[in-house]
């Protein structure tokens, strides 16, 4: 492997936040709204949605698997793809598959069809979380990357909100047999709005030069210097130029990231894992344990999400002040203590905010900690394939879940907790072996 010295990156991190910043985390960071969006708008018109199509309630639930799967596959191939092709390239073709696939199944005339959309908006959704938190880490300075990455993710509980309440009116105001379809119709324009928006995104510099191109990432860098006001850094470092096929890039990190790789899987599979757990327990197990009605269960959700989004805005500018190893031990170990409460006699309404404003915040700190510990060759290839392990293991925990419910109201809570357990322990073996990445750019963190 060769390697260039250059001030290109340097001078990438010195940079004054400005206009371009605010457009570019604009642009990308609605990946996580759009996501949350799917999630939710599907669970409050798949039941319109499969009486109109006559769905078997096994055809319903693969509505929501088929995106899942569709997830996974885009994870794996679109992640290998943006290391290879680029972000740019690769952010604009999932986004084009998320919005062709969810606006395409407001067009859906059988199981068959809306399936194949679901399908496709699923990998376009799996890629874009690879190809758009590579951009991030590589773009933003130093300084801000914890708040601004942090921040992203909390977006997410956003997406929750507006698609609870879009449901919400859409339900309201549309006769049920067109009102699923013009929610995913208005799903589809809105991520194809977005599209035109990330046409002026420049490719990530740091992945130029990662393949030798230096003159294009010279280029980009010093449009964003005169948008800046000038040049704020002469400092140099050497940047590793990556050639190897697939397989050479499976090897890296299973060897020379093999533990990077483990920490970031973990921390994946504990933030899936416990909110698909959850919420498929709050309208089965809780439900019954609690006392409340079916009617009352979005209500429920959507403090949930509010939850979330305020934690996590929190959670992402402490990642910038106290560093992601404390921010992450403290908010995993919280996350734990609060789920053993639903044990408790405790009202379920308050112990649930407060569990969600910590344990949906968790992201926030989780996949900044997880997505800036590659070099930039792997980055997008190594989020894409830990995004598989987690969103397989979201996919089985709330089948596990239920099935120790089904047992025990206790067991499934336990079952809960012990995935919040498995994510404070990783992030504490992390905070003592692991690098801090508070304040460092990618090039000394890799």
């Amino acid at each position: 492997m060769r390697f260039i010295s250059t001030d290109i990156t340097c001078r990438l991190d010195s940079l004054p936040w400005c206009r371009f910043h605010t457009m570019f985390v604009l642009a990308l960071g609605i990946t996580w709204v759009l996501d949350a969006f799917e999630v939710v708008i599907v669970s409050a018109v798949l039941k319109p949605m499969s009486k109109a199509l006559n769905f078997t309630p096994t055809q319903s639930s693969l509505m929501v698997s088929g995106f899942l799967l569709g997830a996974i596959i885009g994870s794996f191939l679109f992640g290998y793809l943006a290391d290879k092709y680029g972000r740019k390239k690769l952010f604009l073709l999932t986004l084009l598959l998320y919005a062709g696939g969810t606006f395409l199944t407001g067009f859906a005339n059988s199981f068959e069809s809306a399936l194949f959309f679901r399908i496709i908006a699923g990998a376009g959704i799996g890629g874009e979380f690879a190809a758009i938190h590579s951009a991030i880490d590589e773009f933003v300075p130093s300084r801000h990357r914890g708040k601004v990455d942090g921040t992203i993710s909390a977006l997410w509980n956003l997406g929750s909100v507006l698609a609870s309440l879009s449901a919400s009116l859409i339900l309201s105001y549309f006769h049920e047999e067109f009102a699923w379809r013009f929610a995913f119709l208005l799903g589809g324009v809105l991520a194809l709005a977005v599209l035109f928006v990330r046409l002026y995104v420049p490719e990530s510099p740091r992945w130029l030069l990662s393949k030798g191109r230096v003159q294009e990432a010279e280029s980009i860098v010093q449009r964003l210097e005169k948008m800046a006001g000038g040049r704020y850094s002469i400092q140099k470092c050497d940047i590793p130029v990556f050639e190897g096929s697939i397989w050479n890039a499976t090897k890296l990190i299973l060897s020379s990231y093999r533990w990077r790789f483990v920490f970031s899987s973990l921390m994946s599979i504990t933030i899936l894992s416990a909110y698909y757990g959850l919420i498929t327990l709050i309208p089965t197990s809780f439900s019954s344990a609690f006392g409340f009605s079916s009617q009352e269960i979005p209500g429920i959700l959507l403090v949930g999400s509010l939850g979330g989004l305020v934690g996590g805005l929190a959670v992402a500018f402490m990642n910038d002040a106290l560093g992601r190893k404390i921010t992450g031990s403290l908010v995993s170990f919280l996350a734990f203590l609060l789920s053993l409460l639903f044990l408790s006699p405790l009202d379920f309404n308050n112990v649930y905010f407060a569990y969600s404003l910590i344990a949906f915040s968790f992201a926030s700190v989780a996949y900044v900690s997880s997505t800036e510990i590659y070099p930039s060759y792997l980055r997008a290839y190594a989020i894409g394939l830990f995004s598989v392990i987690g969103r397989v293991s979201g996919a089985l925990s709330p089948v596990l879940l239920v099935k120790l419910s089904s047992l025990d109201y206790a067991y499934g809570v336990l079952g809960l907790s012990l995935f919040w357990l498995l994510g404070f322990l990783a992030f504490l073996v992390w905070a003592i072996k692991g690098k801090e990445a508070k304040g460092k750019s990618i090039e000394e963190i890799t």
